[in-house]
C-alpha cells in the first residue's frame, strides 16, 4: 500500500461539553467523517484496502490465539520475541512493532497507521495520538466478523440511556492510593507493587480467583481480588480504605496483628506465602503452577568445591526473592562530578554469586571422609518472570536495631544472564567470554534483560520511618505515599533510597 505523504500535524479533537461543562458520551457527539485529516486522504486513495487489512488484523486479533498478534521479531537477532507490553500492527504492512519500532517505522516507511494489538485501536503517526474513526469503529466492535453489527436499540431506548447515564473516563488503570489505617504504609507500598504487577493483575481480571466461590473466612486473595476490581472498573481519585486485606492480613498472620509498625519485606513474603495457599499452590514447588510460583518461583545453584580432591556437590534451593548484603562493599571513589559515594547494584549481585572460602570446621568432604578447605559459590539455576530483590539495610541484634543509610545505585534495565549458571558454566576463568548459545527461554542469547517495574523505599529512622513506593504503568512512572499519587521523574525514582527493587522480564521468547 502506497505510504501517506506528511502534511502538518493537525490537534486531536477536543471533547465535547454540554451547558453544565459535563462531558458528553460519545452517542451524543455530532457525526465524524474520518477519525482525523490523515485518515481522510488514507481512504480517498486506498478504502477498499485499508478496510481489507483491517479487517485481517481484527481477525488476527479476536480469532487466533492471542500470543500471535503480541509476537514480534527482534531485530538484533531475527527471534520470536512475545512482548508484555502491546504492540502495534502496521495498517500499510504486514509488519508487527514495537513502540519504538512503530515510531521508526512511520518515519522511514511512512506507514502512519498502526493498530493497537490488545484493543484494535488505530494510531496516527502524524496525530501522534489513537483516532476515533466511525467506520472503523463499527468494525472494530464486530471483531473482524464480515455480519454487519446491528443495534436494535430503539430511540426512546437511547434517550433514557442518555438521560440516566454518567460519563466515565475511557480507562481506570489502578492509579489509586491507599489510606493509612494506622502504621499500615508497610502494607499500603506492598499491595501497590501487585496492584501494577501484570502477571498478577491479567490473573485477578481473568477471575482467576473467583470470589463468588470462595468459602474461607476473611480470605487474603478475595480481599485482593476487591481491590483490583474497584481500581479497574472507574477512575476515582479518591484513597481507597483496605479494610477487608488488613482483617484478612490480621486472621492470616498473627504477627501482624495491631497498629505497630511492620517490616514491608517480611510483609511481602506473607503475601506471598498466603496467596500461593488461597490460589490452589502445592506443597511442591517444582510442580506448583499457581499464579504465585508462576510470577515469582526461582532455583538458586549452590556449588561447594573441596579444596582438596576438587570434589564438586551441587544442591537446588527455590526461592521467591534474593536478599542482598549491603554491608563492608567497596565504595566507588567519590570524583568531583559526582554527588555522593555509592555502591551499584551490580556489585551487590556479584558478591552474592562471588566464591565465598569454607573452613574444614565448616564442611565434611565425602570423598576425602573429613574436614576440609572448601569454596562456595551461589548462581541464579532459574529466574521468574518478575524478581523481587531486598536490599538487607536493617540489621538486629539481641540489644539493639539499626539502619544501614548504604546509597544503592540501581538501573532502569538489569542484564542477570553474568549472574547464572549458564554463564557461570561456559565462563570458569576470570575474563572467559561466553559461548554463543540460547542458555534461557526467556531471553536472546548471551543476555537475560529485566526492567525495573517497582521500588519501595524506607524513609527515617528504623524505629519511626515511613513507607512509600513507586511503580511504573506504561511509561510512566507514579510515587505511592499512602492515600497520595503523583507522576513521578525517572530521576527521582533512581535517586530513591530502595529497600525492595521488582525486575520484571523484558520480553518472553517462544
Amino acid at each position: 500500500m502506497d505510504a501517506i505523504a506528511k502534511p502538518s500535524a493537525l490537534a486531536s479533537p477536543k471533547l465535547i461539553k454540554n451547558a453544565k461543562g459535563a462531558v458528553v458520551p460519545s452517542s451524543q457527539m455530532a457525526h465524524i467523517a474520518y477519525g482525523c485529516e490523515h485518515m481522510r486522504t488514507m481512504m480517498e486513495n486506498a478504502r477498499k484496502q485499508t478496510f481489507g487489512h483491517y479487517r485481517g488484523i481484527l481477525q488476527k486479533i479476536y480469532e487466533e490465539p492471542s500470543i500471535i498478534a503480541q509476537t514480534y521479531n527482534n531485530k538484533t537477532d531475527g527471534q520470536s520475541v512475545v512482548s508484555l507490553r502491546p504492540l502495534y500492527l502496521c495498517l500499510q504492512c504486514p509488519n508487527i512493532m514495537t513502540e519504538a519500532d512503530r515510531d521508526e517505522h512511520i518515519d522511514s516507511k511512512r506507514h502512519i497507521f498502526a493498530v493497537e494489538s490488545r484493543s484494535g485501536n488505530v494510531y496516527c503517526g502524524d496525530c501522534q495520538d489513537f483516532i476515533y474513526d466511525p467506520i472503523l469503529e463499527e468494525r472494530r466492535l464486530q471483531k473482524g466478523k464480515k455480519r454487519k453489527y446491528e443495534n436494535s436499540t430503539t430511540t426512546e431506548e437511547h434517550k433514557l440511556v442518555l438521560n440516566n447515564s454518567t460519563f466515565l473516563p475511557c480507562r481506570a488503570i489502578g492509579l489509586r492510593g491507599l489510606y493509612n489505617m494506622g502504621q499500615t504504609c508497610f502494607m499500603s507500598v506492598i499491595l501497590q507493587t501487585l496492584i501494577h504487577n501484570p502477571f498478577i493483575r491479567n490473573y485477578y481480571l481473568s477471575e482467576g480467583h473467583k470470589t463468588v466461590e470462595c468459602e474461607r473466612e476473611s480470605c487474603v486473595s478475595c480481599a485482593l481480588d476487591e481491590m483490583f476490581v474497584e481500581f479497574h472498573s472507574v477512575e476515582k481519585t479518591e484513597g481507597f480504605g483496605a479494610v477487608n486485606m488488613l482483617m484478612g492480613s490480621w486472621l492470616a498472620g498473627e504477627a501482624l496483628a495491631g497498629y505497630q509498625q511492620q517490616d514491608a519485606h517480611e510483609y511481602m513474603q506473607f503475601m506471598l506465602n498466603t496467596l500461593h495457599l488461597q490460589n490452589g499452590g502445592s506443597a511442591d514447588s517444582e510442580d506448583c503452577d499457581c499464579i504465585v510460583h508462576q510470577t515469582f518461583y526461582g532455583r538458586l545453584s549452590s556449588t561447594v568445591t573441596c579444596d582438596n580432591c576438587r570434589n564438586t556437590t551441587t544442591a537446588l534451593d527455590p526461592y521467591m526473592d534474593l536478599s542482598l548484603d549491603i554491608r563492608n562493599l567497596p565504595k566507588k571513589k567519590k570524583s568531583e562530578s559526582s554527588e555522593d559515594n555509592h555502591i551499584a547494584l551490580q556489585s551487590c549481585l556479584d558478591r552474592f554469586t562471588g566464591r565465598e572460602k569454607l573452613g574444614a570446621a565448616e564442611y565434611t568432604c565425602q570423598t576425602c571422609d573429613g574436614g576440609q578447605n572448601a569454596t562456595k559459590q551461589l548462581s541464579i539455576k532459574q529466574l521468574p518472570p518478575v524478581l523481587p530483590i531486598h536490599l538487607k539495610r536493617f540489621e538486629h541484634s539481641k540489644s539493639t536495631s539499626t539502619k544501614l543509610e548504604t546509597r544503592i545505585s540501581f538501573p532502569l534495565s538489569l542484564d542477570l544472564y553474568p549472574y547464572t549458571t549458564a554463564y557461570r558454566s561456559t565462563a570458569p576463568a576470570k575474563h572467559a567470554a561466553p559461548r554463543n548459545t540460547n542458555h534461557n527461554v526467556n531471553s536472546p542469547a548471551n543476555t537475560l534483560v529485566y526492567e525495573l517495574s517497582s521500588v519501595v523505599v524506607h524513609k527515617g529512622k528504623i524505629d519511626s520511618g515511613h513507607y512509600i513506593s513507586y511503580s511504573r504503568e506504561g511509561d510512566d512512572w507514579f510515587m505511592f505515599d499512602d492515600s497520595k499519587v503523583v507522576l513521578a521523574s525517572e530521576r527521582e525514582v533512581l535517586g530513591a533510597e530502595a529497600y525492595l527493587l521488582f525486575y520484571m522480564v523484558q520480553a518472553l521468547e517462544v
